[in-house]
């Protein structure tokens, strides 16, 4: 769900939680709310890119088309450097942040699915994130302005 939010001098598409697959409907309106707060972040910092991101993600779900962000997610290696992440979390980490569910990765990987929770937790641990949006906001942009 896509829809057009005018502030200032630009308009910018605002995405809602309800394009991710899998979402539990009870769990929108709290990820809608980070969602709000990491838009209004980016379009007070002029982070034009996470826009851009969101809607090529929004595409890629709508369109079922895995390769839309290619070379949008930062690679494995830079993610496990850049926030002191083990191989394993980080290969969690960034299948996250292509959109897989905890299960999907968990799936894909050959492990359990409280392997994937565990290093999960721990990905949140490192990047001092409080929820799953959180983690997108500070794994993506790559600094920790705004962390809990």
């Amino acid at each position: 769900m896509v829809d057009k939010y005018i502030r200032g001098r630009r308009s910018k598409d605002r995405i809602s939680a309800r394009v991710w697959p899998g979402i539990h409907e009870g769990l929108v309106p709290e990820t809608d709310r980070r969602l709000g707060e990491i838009m209004n972040w980016a379009e007070e910092n002029d982070e034009d890119w996470i826009f851009e991101f969101l809607n090529a993600r929004s595409k890629a779900i709508q369109e079922n088309d895995a390769d839309a962000l290619k070379g949008s997610i930062p690679p494995e290696d830079f993610l496990a450097v850049r926030f002191s992440l083990t191989s394993a979390q980080a290969r969690v980490l960034c299948a996250f942040l292509a959109g897989q569910s905890l299960q999907e990765i968990a799936d894909g990987q050959g492990v359990t699915i409280y392997t994937v929770r565990t290093h999960f937790v721990r990905v949140r641990e490192k990047l001092g994130a409080r929820d799953q949006a959180d983690v997108v906001r500070i794994a993506l942009l790559g600094h920790d302005e705004g962390r809990a």
